[in-house]
């Protein structure tokens, strides 16, 4: 969220100390996330400790800050966990939101900070840890599992009609009109490959199914002031094939490290351990991984009760990913190169 909710810093500061004990002496918004139904705080305490307190609105899924504490009790310390309430809870509900406060990590984002070499391959290793991760039953349950359905295929074909509607529209929706209709059959072409290649998958054998973070790109791996790698943002975990993370990795979608060469790959798969990706399940991911992104950007853009700068933000996104280089060309890339592996 990009824009700060009608919440003033002394209700916040109430909220923290009612809920999580925790004296606050001053709360800074920070305008950064994609999400338009989240708000993230840095929070400093009375004794100088930092936090980041993270807002949600509207529906809460679990899932992902219980992930985060298990991984956290496994060893895995490239995680932050969340701290847990005054009554124990990993996340409470007040005012109208889901609050979940956890430790403030001061650094930066692959898409600003490049790897060295050494941290390449400490991000495979960490990515292997996740992948090889025991999930209890009680935790296996809750989450998604893959079913490769293109669940968002339809959606992106519900606002491909909406976009011929005769309504009338404000700014963002009709730059977002135009911009649709000029890109119609990139969008349609990408729906067809990932409901083509979701029909290939419906046998796939589900029992090499390990945990993945689900959106691992350069964003979600921050670097702190010593170095340290820490994977944030687990809105999405899924028990699926591995290549729903691996398709991140290298020019995965476009979305490189800051510098990345080629040789940081390679230094990525030292670390990680020799893996056999499957060309159709990383087609699948690539192209499926578009498809929602258009589907979510498009809802956005045409909800004009929305955040406008929100709303612009997200335009700005999504017409990004159809430029040279990024992720509709890579997703077509990979479906061709797939192509010619299998004849």
């Amino acid at each position: 969220m990009l824009t700060q909710p009608e919440f003033n810093q002394g209700e916040i500061i109430d909220g923290l100390k009612e809920h999580f004990n925790v004296v606050a002496k001053e709360v800074t918004f920070l305008p950064i996330g994609h999400d338009p139904k989240a708000a993230v705080y840095r929070v400093t305490g009375g004794n100088g400790e930092v936090f980041f307190l993270k807002m949600i609105q509207g529906f809460f899924d679990d899932t992902g800050i219980r992930i985060v504490h298990f991984l956290s009790t496994q060893g895995i310390d490239a995680v932050i966990p969340p701290i847990p309430s005054s009554t124990h809870e990993l996340g409470v509900h007040h005012e109208g939101y889901h609050w979940i406060l956890s430790p403030f990590v001061d650094g930066e984002t692959g898409f600003e900070s490049p790897l060295s070499e050494q941290q390449s391959i400490r991000f495979g290793q960490i990515l292997k840890s996740i992948h090889s991760a025991g999930i209890p039953h009680d935790l296996q349950v809750q989450l998604r599992q893959e079913d490769f359905s293109g669940p968002w295929c339809e959606k992106v074909r519900e606002l491909d009609r909406e976009m011929d509607a005769d309504l009338p529209r404000d700014k963002v929706a009709g730059n977002l009109i135009d911009f649709w209709k000029r890109k119609r059959g990139d969008i349609l072409t990408l729906v067809e490959r990932t409901e083509e290649l979701g029909q290939r998958l419906q046998d796939h054998d589900r029992s090499g199914f390990v945990l993945c973070h689900g959106d691992i790109h350069p964003g979600n791996v921050m670097i702190d002031g010593d170095s340290k790698l820490f994977i944030v943002d687990w809105d999405d975990p899924v028990m699926a094939p591995v290549e729903r993370d691996l398709m991140f990795p290298g020019v995965g979608l476009g979305l490189c490290f800051k510098d990345e060469r080629p040789e940081h790959i390679d230094l990525f798969y030292k670390g990680y351990g020799d893996v056999e990706v499957d060309p159709v399940l990383l087609a699948y991911y690539r192209n499926e991984r578009v498809v929602a992104d258009i589907a979510s950007y498009g809802m956005q853009l045409m909800d004009e009760e929305g955040n406008v700068e929100d709303r612009k933000n997200g335009l700005r996104l999504l017409m990004g990913q159809f430029e040279a280089g990024y992720e509709v060309e890579v997703a077509g890339r990979t479906y061709k190169e797939m192509m010619g592996k299998l004849g």
